[in-house]
């Protein structure tokens, strides 16, 4: 008796352990893809625009109209000059946002399992976490972070509302501004949308013993606040956008003036970040996850809606579809969920099981492993140079991928090349085939160059 005592406590044990190594794995790579190396890159040119650098005689609220976007990124790197005054430090820079996007990856989390289980919220945090797309853009200092966690707040705190009777009421509100936050980071903030007004629906109407006067009152007024707020910082930006931003805004939504330019395809986007297994793997999980479409259906309304948009609606989205790969980690979830269920119908509990183990370490292990070579590790540093995993080479040196290549590790040593141009005779000029922003900010006022990068 006292040995089968003692091997059930080392049973429990072992399945404590088992249940619990898979939320380690989901905390370590999460940190890990996202914070090592964070300094290595030289800043891209988003990066140096989201500095706050107004020009001489330039107020605050002119710097801030003058933008493309809204004003968190530079209210965040305003804050970063008190600790890194010249934004010498990468590192710096850029942990903020990184900090930011590890909490919406934590948010994401509890959002699901608050709607779908633990099981799901594991398998689509993983897939979320691993995902190159969410790296790429946790690892440099825009706005894309805020968004994701301002939203996912918005959509937690909505959750509750529905969901915690302590939380009826201010969850609303306090989901409204973590809504109104997201909008002023960035205008993918809309993006929320679908899922957000359909738990605001389901608040609604499952708080009938409030009348109906009490729920709109309930509504509106949060979102009159925020709509208050909103107008008064954008209508006035709106009066005041640029010809250069009105252009911009014009090419990514309805295309160049060139009408013959194709539309950039969002699958080479997807690849870039992810190259190798997860282009495959997606829309299979995709179709598995059909089954448990009746469970999933507010989550396929909010992807559906948001890749129409995207990919329909807008030319050139770029790595925006992380708005909808979202939702669809949520249901590829659910693809793993079925898979399971196959392997364990087929094989048996035992053998079924065993199995499930093996196959989603392969397979979480491998998506995780592929991100550490392609973002931390910078020997070669892809995708500007080709790199070698197993009998595979990826890899972009011929330019293939010529837009939004962000996150990535990127170094070419422009402090060097600053110590050689101001410690050796020359003219005064130099030669780059780098963007315009980027050179400049690096070489000091009073060279003159000649540009060759777009």
């Amino acid at each position: 008796m006292v040995a089968l005592r003692k091997v059930d406590g080392l049973n429990n044990r072992i399945n404590s352990i088992s249940r619990f190594f898979p939320l380690l794995f989901l905390v370590f790579i999460t940190l890990w893809l996202r914070l090592a190396n964070l300094g290595y890159s030289d800043y891209y040119g988003d990066e140096i625009k989201a500095m706050w650098r107004p020009a001489p005689g330039q107020s605050a609220i002119e710097y801030l109209y003058a933008q493309k976007k809204g004003p968190t990124e530079f209210l965040v790197t305003y804050l970063d000059r008190f600790i890194n005054p010249s934004y010498s430090n990468g590192f710096l820079l850029r942990l903020p946002f990184t900090l930011a996007g590890i909490l919406g990856i934590y948010f994401f989390y509890r959002l699901v399992e608050m709607h779908f289980g633990k099981k799901i919220a594991l398998y689509s945090t993983l897939l979320v976490s691993t995902n190159g797309i969410f790296i790429g853009l946790m690892r440099y200092a825009q706005y894309q972070s805020f968004v994701i966690l301002f939203s996912l707040l918005a959509l937690y705190f909505f959750s509750l509302a529905v969901q915690k009777g302590r939380w009826r009421t201010r969850g609303i509100y306090i989901g409204v501004a973590f809504w109104t936050a997201a909008l002023f980071s960035h205008y993918d903030g809309v993006f929320i949308a679908p899922f957000a007004f359909y738990l605001l629906w389901r608040w609604y109407t499952q708080n009938a013993e409030l009348s109906v006067r009490a729920r709109l009152a309930h509504l509106a007024i949060p979102f009159a606040l925020s709509a208050l707020v909103l107008a008064i910082y954008f209508i006035p930006y709106l009066f005041s956008i640029s010809e250069i931003t009105s252009d911009y805004w014009t090419r990514r939504i309805a295309g160049p003036e060139n009408v013959g330019e194709e539309k950039r395809s969002s699958i080479l986007v997807f690849k870039l970040y992810n190259p190798l297994l997860a282009l495959y793997i997606y829309p299979v999980l995709g179709i598995l996850s059909l089954p448990r479409i009746k469970k999933t259906f507010p989550v396929v309304i909010w992807f559906a809606i948001l890749w129409v948009v995207l990919e329909v609606a807008i030319f050139d989205p770029g790595t925006h579809i992380y708005n909808y790969l979202m939702p669809a980690c949520i249901l590829f979830a659910f693809g793993l969920e079925v898979l399971e269920g196959v392997f364990i119908k087929v094989l048996g509990a035992v053998w079924g099981q065993r199995m499930n183990i093996l196959w989603l370490v392969l397979l979480f292990g491998s998506l995780a492993a592929v991100s550490h070579l392609i973002f931390v590790d910078h020997t070669p540093e892809y995708p500007f140079e080709n790199r070698k995993i197993l009998f595979w080479t990826v890899g972009n040196p011929d330019g293939e991928y010529k837009l939004w290549p962000y996150g990535f590790p990127y170094y070419r040593r422009w402090e060097d090349i600053r110590e050689y141009l101001t410690t050796t005779e020359n003219n005064g000029y130099y030669y780059t085939n780098e963007q315009y922003n980027i050179s400049i900010f690096y070489i000091p006022l009073g060279y003159s160059h000649q540009n060759a990068g777009y």
